[in-house]
């Protein structure tokens, strides 16, 4: 990930039977610091995928609408010919769906596609006023700033304990590990503590903030959290 000469050999491996690229709107893996995307590896993907004639192709499934009301990689400069949609397209109803650009219009109008929920009306309505509410709000927007006083709080706490917290990711989708911590034993004990006073974090998944968060949620998880690091630091003799 961000590694153009990686990805240059795997497309040269690939030769001309290349018939297109997957990304991830960023490296979200579980259980490692999150990594946002190179705008100029991001670029020269895209370039690649012209040049051969590839579909670049975003998985949004899980950061998409939380980064931008368009693509995540718009914030790099970068348009995909497909994308994948899922999970807050919605709002948690089940819906999914894919989006491309005017490359694969003729050729997905010859194909038929069904599926046992196909004509769920429910998910359809709470998509159109998902994405109302999204656009009015400005969705993103209001996730990042939640997020970023999110995690000033977070790091300015974890200082006073001199606890060593790491937070990576963008702000809407925040990912906590503490250093030392291998087996997440210190991961698992700090959110336990955060659960038993009303804050749901996870130990070593990324989370997500939502526009139903408010600034009073947001100073709650930060005083719930100053008592956890408290508890923690005992437990751990940091």
């Amino acid at each position: 990930y961000n590694d153009i000469e990686s990805f240059d050999a795997a497309v040269n491996q690939a030769g001309d039977d290349l018939a297109g690229v997957v990304v991830s709107a960023f490296k979200h893996d579980v259980m490692i610091d999150q990594e946002l995307p190179d705008p100029t590896f991001a670029k020269h993907v895209r370039t690649v995928c012209t040049q051969k004639d590839a579909a670049l192709i975003v998985d949004d499934v899980r950061a998409g609408f939380r980064m931008a009301l368009d693509c995540s990689w718009s914030k790099v400069g970068v348009e995909p010919d497909l994308s994948a949609w899922s999970k807050a397209i919605a709002n948690g109803y089940p819906l999914a769906a894919v989006l491309g650009n005017d490359r694969f219009r003729e050729a997905c109008e010859k194909i038929f596609v069904t599926g046992s929920f196909w004509y769920s009306a429910v998910p359809m309505t709470a998509a159109l006023a998902t994405l109302d509410q999204l656009e009015a709000l400005d969705g993103p927007r209001v996730m990042d700033d939640l997020g970023n006083t999110l995690r000033a709080g977070l790091a300015e706490i974890a200082n006073s304990h001199n606890i060593p917290l790491r937070q990576s990711g963008p702000p809407a989708m925040p990912l906590l590990l503490f250093d030392d911590d291998p087996k997440f034993k210190k991961a698992y004990g700090w959110t336990a503590e955060m659960v038993k006073n009303g804050v749901y974090f996870h130990p070593w998944h990324n989370m997500f903030l939502s526009c139903a968060h408010t600034d009073e949620d947001i100073a709650k998880t930060l005083d719930v959290a100053d008592s956890a690091f408290t508890i923690l630091k005992q437990n751990f003799e940091m």
